[in-house]
């Protein structure tokens, strides 16, 4: 072989062997978003999630737990990392024991945190409200509709997701009159019956486990339990539809004075209808569609701007009929947030057709 023929064959060789490293580069890259369970609230996440895909060229196996279980989130990142994703989202459901087997991913593969984090892990990042400030505006929630005091019940699926010890402390911390903070400050109120908060009396805080069945049959049993039950409040997206039903059933409803968590429809229709005093929302859409391009540039190596706290906020909104009638704030219209909620969801559908 002449030198100038082994010369155009080295160059060959280092071409194709250029195209097999750019190809290895560009490859398509995949991220798992794992929710917290099956529930509708989820449904704006997988719209943020599908318009995302679109705009960053990107895939998102959108992932629910069936029956909100720690094992069921463990399996899904198995099966996630067995596949080769290159990154993970997830709404932690048990941080403390979810905590080992999430750093043992993150040494894996860049994970991110939203709606529920475990704050101890080795995540890159949470994304999401201050659900302890969130709690707080629950609490004052609470003042309004209940200005002399009064008894109340908080419902809720479990009290060892981050999102509800936080929810929860907000609102007893905001009622007992400590001092303001906008992050958790790490410690929890156990839970127990008749918690004395100022004027206001927590007469029990009731879990579901994450079965919407028994929300129902918790808020049916308060009802009957507690006679002189003022106000009842629901911390995850189904607690307050379920308190509506057995409210409702029991006859009760624009009796007893109802807050809620979340933008589910019949949550919306009971502010319009005046029997859901308002609703504090997070913003599940952007959940999706934040959280995956955040966690895309973490596996691009490229700067996913979060703060050296790691705490992304995505800030909350309180939902009411009439914004004149109240001091919280930021405070949004009913019909003008539905309307806002809807265009969100037009806008995966469009992205999935796509």
């Amino acid at each position: 072989m002449t030198k100038s023929k082994l010369f155009i064959l080295v160059m060959l060789l280092g071409v194709g062997i250029g195209l097999v490293g750019t190809q290895a580069v560009a490859k398509d890259i995949t991220v798992a978003y794992i929710t917290n369970g099956p529930y509708t609230f989820w449904t704006f996440a997988h719209a943020g999630c599908l318009v995302a895909e679109k705009e960053l060229g990107v895939k998102v196996e959108f992932l629910r737990p069936p029956n909100a279980q720690l094992e069921e989130q463990k399996r899904f990142i198995e099966t996630m990392l067995a596949k080769g994703v290159d990154g993970i989202a997830i709404s932690v459901i048990d941080p403390d024991n979810m905590t080992p087997f999430l750093n043992e991913a993150a040494a894996k593969v860049p994970i991110v945190m939203f709606d529920s984090d475990a704050p101890k892990s080795n995540r890159a990042a949470y994304l999401g409200i201050s659900n302890y400030a969130a709690g707080r505006m629950a609490g004052k929630a609470i003042k309004e509709q209940l200005p002399d005091g009064g008894k109340f019940i908080i419902a809720v699926g479990r009290l060892d997701a981050q999102n509800a010890v936080e929810r929860r402390q907000g609102i007893i911390d905001e009622l007992q009159g400590k001092p303001y903070a906008d992050q958790y400050p790490g410690q929890m109120t156990p839970a127990g019956p008749n918690i004395q908060c100022g004027k206001w009396l927590l007469l029990d805080t009731r879990t579901d486990g994450g079965d919407e069945s028994h929300a129902k049959a918790n808020a049916e049993d308060a009802l009957v339990k507690y006679p002189d039950l003022n106000l009842m409040i629901g911390l995850w997206s189904y607690s307050t539809p379920a308190i509506i039903t057995a409210a409702k059933d029991a006859g009760k409803l624009g009796k007893i004075k109802i807050i809620a968590f979340d933008e589910e429809d019949v949550v919306l229709q009971g502010i319009k209808d005046g029997f859901v005093a308002g609703t504090i929302v997070q913003n599940p859409y952007e959940y999706g569609r934040t959280t995956v391009e955040v966690l895309v540039k973490l596996i691009k190596k490229e700067d996913a701007g979060i703060p050296a706290n790691k705490l992304v906020d995505v800030p909350g909104r309180y939902i009411v009929k009439d914004p004149s009638q109240t001091k919280i704030t930021p405070v949004v219209q009913v019909d003008e947030f539905w309307a806002t909620i809807k265009k969100q969801l037009e806008s995966g559908q469009a992205a999935e057709k796509k």
